[in-house]
């Protein structure tokens, strides 16, 4: 509930920012609306919701734009505002607006002198704008309307929310004695998963086919009742089949309405909010929301493997408008021309489709339905919804209700092999290949953007794709100049490489929203070179939001997603009789998610065109040729790698040498055991108990068996400034890549943009850190000609390997070479000039060397220690999460032991995005995790970790 005070400080804003525009002698609708919009947006942000200029709406059956629509955070539309000039007469507005058919649910209209509150219909109030008292009634009421029914929803919608977890845990007990108890059920889901894994995907299991009938039997019944639509899962071809599935289940002791009938007051307050909508694209937005919460709180590592993410009407509406464009001023066409033939490859709740619905014209829509329109989608829930979006939009259209038959349940990169398979039902089968006939020239979506998982344990790990795969790796890789290129591995740009392919021959467009990590990556060098070889034109807006790349921003405010990683639109077009073109637009890094949306809904992008180098960088750093002309670090050194990769850092890494010891012979002996199962039962499941990965997995089918050895035991750098004991073991350890060969000093690199740079020496293995990895560069592989040519150009016989491998590290480490060559740095790896005077910087890389090598032999910083009365001395010394003071200077060890005194310039030295002191503050501290504590704290030496705080700073 919204209860604005009189004095509240946005309401004397907005009447300080009018008076000062009125001051300047404005008086046009335009000029005057900045105040109230603002007004109005913080009023909605101190409710929780969000104020959208000119979002297009039906109202009364006719499409209406207000100047702002207020939406919950369920994105169902709240409120609607609308401004007028001054000098109009505002009753005279008013009723032309009633005419056109604006809504009067609970909409404000105003001149900026006086406001009337429609609500319900009718008139609810008039409000001066001179009088603060008025403004915050008006806005209080404004904002409670419809409090007792939004508040009955938001309730049921929690509760549905919160219940789901519970409902489907029992759904999956019944469906387990199904599976041992009732034979006709046995039988079906038999059938039903050798047709999932030949339809969608050969290593599906019997778990997660159960989670689709889960799906199926939560989500239904709100499919078929807010589009009233009660024959859908007779019409649907996909739900029709999993409902022979559901009955066989109800054949033994489950009874399907028994069980919902629980659910019965959550289904009926979601269903009455649904029916209060007037335009099936409030439903629409309405669905969306509804199935994106379903699926972020039913299964979150399905929404992470197939980025589940509801696409902003803003971004689909701009993608539509700018493929609409593109076809009429590179082709001369348009969405009804007979030659433009449109798929898209990952439907989810089938907005694309349904915008471009209601682009075209009547007279051409129902060939198009009929024969140019295509979607995939390989989830089961956003198929149904899609199918429901899809056929409604076209009922709305036409009036009358025909099945969308270019809608596939099908995998679409599954589609790139050429052999023929039997997709679920023979109407899918046949609607698949038909698509493969098609002569498709537009491609438009949102593809997921997850690469890899967190562990193998999760079951969400991208799928590989036989011939897409082939392709990435015979087009982007190839031609990446990357050592490292696993990024390559994501599903987005898998449907980029798909995509371009699926055009075959033809002229054509690419449109899709997606990580845009390829635009200045080195691991996507190959994939831009392989862009512009593709297309002719090629334009991408960049909506940034890399909360990576930036910790100052949120997820959930500045990305259009509310994902990590930064998004933009790309629109590729080839059309062959013309030259290349490439154009790019950033918005800037801190607009908010809504300030984003709306400059994609005004359209108008001020383009910068780029030249491209000759390295495929598009977007080219400050400095870019003067760095290009310095020896890469590469030629220097013989051998390099990348640091140690575990993929089960929880297992192999510990603080102490008993616990990690411990832990990895039970752990040896759980997967010794599984080499022995799975010699005798070759088609069993991998159990959650062990911490799989694809290298572990691959040991287990070679039958290859590990005996333990305290001598493998090393310690090894896991963070800056943090070691830690590692089992060192090609087996347990899934990428040890070159540390074998390697012993002695070593500069560890942090590379990739994901993170700033930073160089770091050590004589122990590294560990290859997240989000863009490490390389390291051994001193005992520096190459003699490397040593020669800087003798040669110092004139110096005396230069020694010693001498040049710290001269580098002095280079890596000098303020002016970090500053003027960031950007490049965060694209490949160092290049080395040759600086003036080689033996100072030779003698400070030593020198600093030393200290970081040693750091825990240093004498510690004198900080003042304030320990609690009272307090015992050593146990206060225990550390179990510490912190920093506001303002830097001080550090709370734990209740009983504060340090005070941290110089200021001690967090002048970055390794990344963190000091020194930082990293020690992130890493020292006692965490959970899947195979018991992990606790940095030393009997032997409880003074370590304090006197470490000390020694870093």
């Amino acid at each position: 509930m919204l209860e604005l005070a009189p004095t509240d400080p946005i309401i004397k804003a907005y009447l300080r920012d009018l008076a000062q525009l009125k001051r300047q002698g404005v008086s046009h609708e335009l000029g005057l609306k900045a105040p109230f919009q603002t007004l109005l947006d913080k009023a909605a942000k101190k409710r929780g919701w969000m104020l959208v200029p000119e979002l297009s709406t039906y109202s009364g059956g006719k499409r209406v734009v207000p100047d702002g629509t207020v939406r919950d955070e369920f994105r169902l539309a709240r409120g609607w505002w609308e401004a007028k000039d001054t000098a109009d007469h505002l009753a005279r507005e008013i009723e032309k607006k009633l005419r056109a058919g604006y809504p009067t649910r609970n909409t404000i209209f105003e001149d900026t002198q006086v406001a009337v509150l429609y609500q319900d219909r009718a008139e609810a109030g008039e409000f001066p704008l001179s009088d603060p008292p008025q403004i915050a009634a008006l806005l209080n009421g404004f904002f409670s309307h419809d409090e007792d029914d939004e508040r009955e929803f938001h309730r049921a919608m929690a509760e549905f929310k919160s219940r789901i977890p519970d409902l489907a845990q029992s759904l999956r007990e019944h469906i387990d004695h199904a599976h041992k108890r009732t034979p006709r059920f046995q039988q079906a889901f038999a059938e039903f998963l050798s047709v999932c894994r030949a339809s969608l995907n050969p290593e599906l299991t019997t778990a997660q086919v159960d989670e689709m009938l889960i799906q199926h039997l939560l989500t239904e019944r709100l499919m078929r009742n807010l589009f009233q639509n009660p024959e859908f899962t007779t019409r649907n071809v996909i739900a029709a089949q999993v409902e022979k599935v559901i009955e066989a289940l109800a054949s033994g002791s489950f009874s399907k309405s028994q069980f919902l009938q629980r659910l019965d007051p959550y289904y009926k307050a979601i269903e009455r909010e649904g029916a209060n909508l007037g335009h099936f694209t409030e439903k629409q937005d309405f669905l969306n929301s509804v199935y994106e919460q379903f699926f972020q709180k039913f299964s979150p590592d399905v929404a992470d493997t197939h980025g589940i993410v509801y696409t902003p009407r803003e971004i689909v509406d701009y993608m539509c408008a700018s493929v609409q464009d593109a076809l009429h001023t590179e082709f001369g066409l348009s969405l009804e021309s007979p030659e433009v033939v449109i798929l898209d490859p990952c439907t989810g709740t089938g907005n694309f489709i349904v915008n471009l619905i209601e682009r075209i014209p009547p007279r051409a829509l129902r060939d198009a339905y009929h024969n140019r329109l295509f979607a995939n989608e390989v989830m089961l829930l956003p198929y149904y919804i899609a199918s429901l979006n899809i056929e409604h939009a076209y009922f709305e259209r036409m009036g009358q209700y025909e099945p969308f038959q270019g809608l596939c349940f099908v995998d679409t990169l599954d589609m790139a092999d050429s052999q023929q398979i039997v997709l679920f039902t023979p109407a899918n089968t046949e609607r698949v290949a038909r698509e493969k006939n098609a002569a498709i020239t537009v491609i438009i979506g949102n593809p997921p953007y997850n690469v890899g998982q967190k562990s193998e344990n999760d079951n969400n790990k991208n799928r590989k794709y036989d011939e897409v795969d082939r392709r990435v790796k015979e087009t982007y890789s190839r031609d990446s100049k990357a050592s490292s290129k696993s990024k390559l591995d994501d599903a987005y740009v898998k449907f980029f490489r798909w995509a371009s392919d699926r055009l075959g021959g033809r002229d054509g467009i690419v449109c899709f929203v997606s990580n845009n990590g390829f635009l200045d990556q080195i691991a996507f060098d190959g994939m831009r070179k392989h862009l512009l070889q593709d297309f002719d034109h090629i334009d991408h807006v960049d909506l940034h939001g890399n909360v990576r790349k930036n910790p100052k921003l949120s997820g959930t405010i500045h990305n259009v997603f509310g994902i990590q990683v930064g998004v933009g639109i790309t629109l590729a077009i080839r059309k062959r009789s013309t030259g290349k073109r490439l154009r790019y637009h950033r918005v800037p890094e801190f607009w908010r998610k809504a300030e984003k949306l709306e400059f994609l809904a005004d359209s108008q992008v001020p383009w910068e065109v780029l030249t491209p180098d000759n390295s495929c960088n598009w977007l080219i750093p400050e400095n870019a040729e003067e760095y290009a002309q310095y020896t890469p670090i590469t030629d220097l050194f013989q051998v390099w790698t990348l640091g140690i990769g575990t993929n089960r850092d929880s297992v192999v890494y510990d603080w102490s040498h008993q616990p990690l010891a411990d832990r990895v012979a039970a752990f040896i002996t759980a997967y010794n055991a599984e080499v022995y199962r799975h010699k005798s039962e070759t088609l069993s499941e991998w159990p959650t108990h062990i911490a799989w990965s694809e290298g572990l997995k691959n040991s287990v089918r070679r039958q290859t068996l590990v005996e333990f050895s305290s001598q493998r035991i090393r310690e090894a750098l896991y963070r800056p400034f943090t070691k830690k004991l590692l089992y060192f073991d090609r087996t347990l350890n899934e990428r040890v890549y070159l540390w074998p060969k390697i012993d002695g000093p070593v500069v560890w690199i942090k590379t990739g943009a994901d993170w700033p740079f930073f160089a770091l020496a050590a004589t122990v293995i590294c560990d290859r850190l997240p989000q863009g990895g490490s390389q390291c560069f051994p001193l005992s592989h520096l190459k003699p000609a490397a040593v020669e040519s800087f003798r040669a150009h110092y004139a110096d016989p005396a230069i020694s390997p010693d001498d040049l491998f710290h001269y580098i590290y002095a280079l890596l480490h000098h303020p002016e070479y970090r500053a003027r060559y960031a950007g490049n740095l965060k694209r490949e790896l160092p290049r080395i000039p040759f600086a003036p005077g080689f033996h100072a910087f030779a003698t400070a890389g030593a020198a600093l060397a030393r200290l970081h090598v040693h750091y825990e032999s240093l004498e510690p910083y004198p900080l003042t220690e304030e320990l609690a009365p009272g307090a015992p001395y050593l146990p206060s010394l225990r550390v179990e999460k510490m912190k920093l003071s506001p303002d830097k200077r001080s550090l709370r060890v734990n209740d009983s032991l504060t340090l005070h005194g941290i110089p200021p310039e001690t967090h002048d030295y970055r390794l990344g995005s963190r000091s020194a002191l930082e990293w020690v503050i992130d890493q020292y501290q006692i965490k959970s995790t899947d195979y018991g504590e992990s606790d940095p704290n030393r009997p032997d030496d409880p003074h370590y970790i304090v006197r470490l705080v000390g020694q870093v700073v």
